[in-house]
């Protein structure tokens, strides 16, 4: 298996199961740091880092300079607070593609 394939599965089906728990709201879906990363590490065949790195390279999530996260306005706390901004239009895509076959 490539590991382009490994990624890819492996973020489809983070953002599946994000997305059960976590509503969709502008294309995006928000969610906690702690379990984002905790997502990540389930399988060791890359490390946190080099997972987020590209991550960030391919668009998947959506961050700030040198960061994975992003700060998001909690009306709920009535506070700012970084939160892991999964870019769910670059999700549609690239799970469109990866289950496309064709026929050359």
């Amino acid at each position: 298996m490539k590991l382009l394939d490994l990624i890819v599965k492996e973020y489809i089906a983070i953002v599946e199961t994000l997305a059960e728990n976590n509503p969709t709201e502008n294309n995006r879906i928000i969610v906690e740091r702690e379990g984002f990363k905790t997502m990540l590490e389930q399988y060791g065949y890359a490390s946190f880092s080099a997972k987020t790195k590209v991550y960030k390279a391919l668009s998947f999530i959506i961050h700030d300079n040198n960061n994975y996260t992003m700060p998001w306005k909690d009306i709920g706390q009535g506070k700012t607070v970084r939160k892991v901004i999964i870019n769910y239009n670059t999700y549609e895509v690239v799970k469109h593609l990866y289950e496309t076959n064709i026929i050359i």
